[in-house]
């Protein structure tokens, strides 16, 4: 299970240092794909391998079937970690996620997602103490 948010920068050819227990738990190899809200996904082989056949299962002629499938499937690339550590970001997903340098690395239970410093700031500061509680009475927690 990935848990907590973890500051890190970008170098300038793209690539992210992870913190060590999200590389021991996305394992080699791993997905990486558009998430919601302005992130990237990172998520280990069963993960994704799940989430693919939930999108794969739905009608190749409804629209919104279609959308989510070249959101999420057509977005995804295969990615490991260089003898360092680090994962290299493609520049069509750091474009999408608005990511340049500083980034949040967020543990969210069944993956991990980066984002652009300012976007998880700004994400961040808008959830108030009764914005969780609406969410989670409408949500049944």
């Amino acid at each position: 299970m990935f848990q907590g948010p973890h500051p890190y920068h970008v170098d300038e050819k793209g690539r992210l240092k992870l913190p060590p227990e999200f590389a021991a738990e996305l394992g080699s190899p791993f997905t990486v794909c558009r998430g919601a809200n302005g992130c990237l996904w990172l998520l280990p082989e069963g993960e994704w391998r799940r989430i693919a056949d939930q999108l794969q299962a739905g009608s190749l002629l409804e629209p919104r079937v279609l959308a989510l499938q070249r959101y999420f499937i057509g977005s995804a690339v295969s990615g490991s970690l260089d003898g360092q550590g680090r994962l290299m970001l493609p520049p069509v997903l750091r474009e999408f996620a608005g990511v340049q340098h500083e980034v949040m690395v967020v543990g969210v239970g069944p993956r991990a997602e980066i984002w652009a410093r300012e976007r998880w700031d700004a994400y961040d500061s808008q959830l108030s103490d009764e914005a969780i509680a609406e969410m989670a009475r409408a949500a049944g927690l």
